[in-house]
């Protein structure tokens, strides 16, 4: 009985190894944490691209399930502000800051023999903080409080992590956004196209 025990429990212990790390050493599951911080803009017929780029935020997690030595896949949620001044937005936005809730799935391509990690995601976003319009010219002016962005959009982030140490990681990453991010009001002539976007630099820790 005691050797039968003995053989189970080893057992249960390959088992446990075999999963935890992969033929190459590296964990089946591994958990990210990151933060992040860069530029903030916009393009479209409508937008003030880089001409007062704010700053960008960005708080995330994801959870890396390894697919072979070389690939895996990272479902992420994170949180990412947005701030700059209201000359960077619409004309007759009061912006104060826009809060960004992101979904995310991350392709990653473990190079070989090496601690660089390249990963292409696409990124649901929901804007829970939103940028509103205020018209200086007329306070009383009906548009006033309206939303200028729509709460959805989507894009698309491309990324290279660079790894030190055991759990150390920074890199770089960009948000491409898809979509038109611009709420229509034709019947206040507001009318156009912006898509939104970020650039940064962020550090984390890999476990």
């Amino acid at each position: 009985m005691r050797h039968n025990l003995l053989l189970l429990t080893v057992l249960l212990l390959a088992a446990h190894t075999g999963f935890a790390q992969d033929q190459g050493g590296r964990k089946k599951v591994e958990h990210n944490i990151q933060l992040g911080t860069g530029v903030h803009f916009e393009t479209g017929s409508n937008a003030k691209t880089f001409h007062n780029a704010g700053a960008a935020l960005q708080l995330s997690y994801g959870l890396d399930v390894s697919l072979s030595d070389k690939w895996s896949l990272m479902p992420g949620v994170g949180f990412r502000g947005c701030f700059a001044t209201p000359a960077f937005f619409l004309e007759g936005g009061d912006f104060d800051g826009m809060a960004y809730a992101d979904v995310s799935l991350s392709l990653r391509y473990h190079k070989p023999a090496s601690k660089v990690v390249f990963g292409i995601a696409p990124v649901v976003s929901y804007l829970l903080v939103p940028d509103v319009y205020y018209v200086d010219a007329d306070p009383t002016d009906s548009l006033n409080g309206e939303e200028t962005f729509n709460r959805t959009d989507f894009g698309i982030r491309p990324s290279v992590t660079f790894r030190a140490g055991r759990h150390f990681q920074w890199g770089v990453e960009a948000h491409i956004g898809v979509l038109n991010a611009m709420r229509q009001y034709p019947e206040y002539n507001r009318t156009g196209a912006i898509s939104v976007h970020h650039v940064m630099v962020f550090c984390g820790w890999h476990f």
